[in-house]
């Protein structure tokens, strides 16, 4: 029952992290492979108890939906078409109904528990081999396909150049994951044959718990790695924000005739009303660089160059208390590269000559 609690409490921490991304299809059908891999871990757990045809079909079909969500999953990674996902359903359905179908013919001893993959030879002797057999080999070919659509989309993922370590510790867990899976098909094949090979069905317990174990990091950490990812953008738009807005809302007052009228913003997101008052702040800044009036001479003189210069001509025309100094939190942040903006470099560059500004400012006001 330890493995039931490990998976359970990596199940629970998957869903409760997933839980970020609501709507998502990727995050659905994660919530579908923690489900069925629980309740799949729970069916091989409670076998030695109460086993018998309907607890084992119940795993079976477990680790069937398991596997299409995976298959799926990874799919999700490549362009795919509709076609090619109905495909999948349709075979996935046919396997399950197959092995319904079979469950009902299936060889079982007194107690109730059903004849293993080893026990062929006995089952020939009650004239229901053919059965059992049908039901392992559709279990093990389907097997057999999702080990092979998951480890060859993980190795192209893998080998994609360019990718940090974090983006490829979940792929190379999940691909571990098939690496070890297809020992377990191959041993379960191996046994059919009335030839066991690594340790038999006792060495095959531990090789699924580590292969489910494998699985759960894996989608796991990607999924943290997801969150980290957005709650990095989120708190570099925030930082930037909070480095743009009192500048920008300064100058604007001085040029006001560079803002857009708030109606044309309405289906702005963050991103772009960030974007939208870096440039009404660069273009207003621009407006009183520009500015003839003899008053200003005295600041060109003294401060020639940017962005001492737009700090200066800031402070002169506003005041020295407009432009409030920068947060020591802000500060620090702002200078971590974690929190930069990274999809936009001409954004990034924008934010960054404003932000220089702002440290001229504190710096003149000290």
């Amino acid at each position: 029952m330890v493995e039931i609690l490990i998976v359970g409490i990596t199940m629970g921490l998957t869903v409760i992290v997933s839980t970020f991304y609501r709507g998502r299809r990727r995050v659905h059908l994660l919530r579908i492979t923690c489900l069925a891999l629980f309740l799949a871990t729970v069916c091989r757990g409670v076998e030695p108890v109460m086993g018998g045809p309907g607890v084992d079909l119940v795993k079976r079909l477990s680790i069937l939906t398991a596997q299409v969500s995976i298959v799926l999953l990874i799919l999700t990674f490549r362009a795919t078409s509709q076609r090619m996902r109905r495909s999948i359903y349709l075979i996935a359905g046919l396997v399950a109904l197959g092995e319904t179908v079979l469950m009902w013919f299936l060889p079982v001893h007194p107690n109730g528990d059903v004849f293993q993959r080893s026990e062929v030879i006995e089952a020939a002797a009650e004239g229901k081999a053919w059965s059992l057999i049908a039901y392992h080999c559709l279990y093990l070919g389907a097997f057999a396909a999702a080990v092979a659509v998951v480890a060859v989309g993980c190795w192209r993922t893998m080998t994609e150049k360019n990718q940090p370590f974090s983006a490829r510790f979940p792929v190379g867990c999940v691909f571990a994951g098939a690496l070890g899976s297809a020992l377990f098909v191959g041993s379960s094949i191996m046994d059919l044959f009335g030839h066991p090979v690594f340790g038999g069905s006792g060495t095959r317990t531990y090789i699924l718990i580590l292969v489910v174990g494998l699985f759960f990091l894996g989608l796991a950490t990607g999924v943290i790695r997801r969150v980290s990812i957005n709650l990095q953008k989120a708190l570099a738009v925030q930082i930037a924000r909070e480095l743009v807005i009192p500048l920008w809302k300064t100058t604007t007052a001085l040029q006001p005739g560079v803002k857009l009228p708030p109606e044309e913003q309405h289906d702005f997101n963050q991103l772009m009303s960030l974007s939208r008052i870096t440039i009404e702040t660069h273009d207003a800044l621009r407006l009183i660089r520009e500015d003839s009036d003899p008053a200003l001479n005295v600041v060109h003189e003294k401060h020639p160059e940017d962005p001492h210069l737009s700090a200066g001509l800031v402070r002169h025309l506003s005041g020295e208390k407009a432009v409030p100094p920068l947060g020591w939190i802000t500060l620090a942040l702002s200078r971590l590269r974690t929190f930069r903006l990274k999809n936009d470099d001409t954004l990034a560059t924008s934010i960054k000559s404003l932000y220089e500004i702002r440290v001229a400012v504190s710096e003149q006001n000290r």
